[in-house]
């Protein structure tokens, strides 16, 4: 006979197979692949891109003054910083030298102008032959030329201001020897209408520009924005940096400048282009002027490559690789890549 026990047992591993009997399989639970994206459209518009370059702040009307001729500097009557008027004498040379020449060459010409009489008188009598007489007045007219040189020279032997302005730097002392020609004294004007930035572009930029162009300033020692515009463009690249000098003359304004500035500045263009307008995060992967972006595509998420023109605030503005109307995702591309499933959500 089977023991309580037993029955027990044979009872419970009973119940224990019917009920897993009535149990159903479970189903593995199924995973989304779609990755969830926000998509914009992007937008189509005539642009003008800025040609960014820097330079530095000075006059249109400024000079480095120098004595026409050799000598020793008997004074130099300003000094850095001080202004000056135009017409005012700032430096004088020694004329001793000067002054003995235009005697010499006075009496040269009395000389020449006493022989060429006689020789006249001569001829008149049938002494002389007129080839004498002309080569008496060739004689005299070249020492009167010889006069006015030394007494032009003469008359340059002061340094004088050629506009009113500020003295920027003293290059020469009294008392040195200097050659004709040498800068003594470096003026920058200060009116409000003088002031240009001249400053480097490159052969791509030089290209965009006509002249005329208008032009937003900025200088680290101030924080408003200048206007200006493009009113100079070199025609030739300079030696040593290769690039192309511009000058952009300062709107009149009412801020004090002073020659030396340094200055950031933003030039556009008259002609503008067709670019397409993303938003700033959308880009991936971006090197130099050029980025990706994922578009939508039939459920698809494509990876294509843009280039870039600039960057403005929170928009990137392409040159090619993009036109208008494509959707392009600009959330949940960090999760894509080239071909994967997305869905769009608002």
């Amino acid at each position: 006979m089977k023991t309580t026990t037993q029955i027990n047992l044979i009872l419970l591993l009973s119940a224990g197979i019917l009920l897993a009997g009535c149990k159903e399989e479970k189903k593995p639970e199924e995973t989304d692949p779609t990755i969830p994206v926000k998509i914009i459209s992007s937008t189509s518009l005539d642009q003008a891109q800025a040609v960014e370059t820097s330079g530095l702040l000075g006059s249109d009307n400024e000079a480095r003054l120098s004595f026409k001729v050799g000598g020793i500097i008997q004074s130099v009557l300003v000094k850095e910083g001080d202004r000056v008027r135009k017409g005012q004498v700032l430096a004088t040379l020694n004329t001793t030298e000067i002054a003995a020449q235009v005697s010499q060459a006075e009496e040269n010409f009395l000389k020449a102008q006493r022989d060429a009489q006689r020789i006249g008188n001569l001829y008149r009598d049938s002494v002389s032959t007129k080839e004498q007489l002309e080569n008496s007045q060739t004689t005299m007219l070249l020492a009167e030329k010889q006069l006015d040189i030394a007494r032009f020279n003469m008359s340059q032997t002061r340094i004088i201001s050629t506009t009113d302005g500020v003295v920027i730097q003293k290059i020469q002392n009294a008392g040195e020897q200097v050659q004709g020609g040498a800068p003594v004294l470096f003026v920058s004007s200060t009116s409000n209408k003088d002031w240009v930035v001249k400053c480097g572009l490159t052969d791509k930029d030089w290209a965009r520009l006509k002249g005329g162009e208008k032009a937003e300033i900025t200088f680290d020692a101030y924080p408003q924005t200048f206007t200006g515009k493009v009113t100079s463009l070199a025609q030739g690249s300079e030696a040593g940096s290769g690039l192309y000098q511009a000058e952009i003359q300062v709107d009149k304004q009412a801020s004090k400048l002073a020659s030396g500035l340094f200055a950031k500045v933003s030039i556009y263009p008259k002609e503008k282009t067709t670019m397409i307008s993303v938003p700033l995060d959308a880009l991936i992967e971006g090197e130099d002027d050029s980025a990706y972006v994922f578009v939508a595509g039939s459920g698809k998420a494509l990876r294509k490559q843009v280039k870039i023109a600039y960057l403005s605030g929170d928009k990137a503005f392409i040159l090619s690789g993009l036109e208008a109307g494509t959707q392009v995702i600009r959330e949940g591309s960090a999760y894509l890549t080239d071909g994967s499933a997305i869905k769009i959500v608002q």
